[in-house]
């Protein structure tokens, strides 16, 4: 996902924690990836970084139906 912003966008990508839930032997993360305002994808997991790799992926999915959709 930094890959792509970085070539199509003039923004980085954030990673913003949404929600933190359970104790803290079993934690789960939410976490949302943006540019700039827009939110891109979302993603949760048992860690942080977990949470964001799943964020980064939904962010790339959601980019390239975005990019697919203004070739046709």
């Amino acid at each position: 996902l930094q890959e792509i912003v970085q070539a199509q966008y003039e923004d980085d990508v954030q990673y913003v924690l949404v929600k933190e839930e359970g104790p803290d032997h079993n934690k789960s993360f939410e976490v949302c990836a943006k540019i700039g305002d827009e939110e891109v994808g979302r993603g949760a997991g048992r860690t942080k970084k977990a949470a964001e790799q799943v964020a980064a992926y939904n962010g790339i999915l959601k980019l390239k139906a975005q990019e697919a959709a203004a070739e046709e």
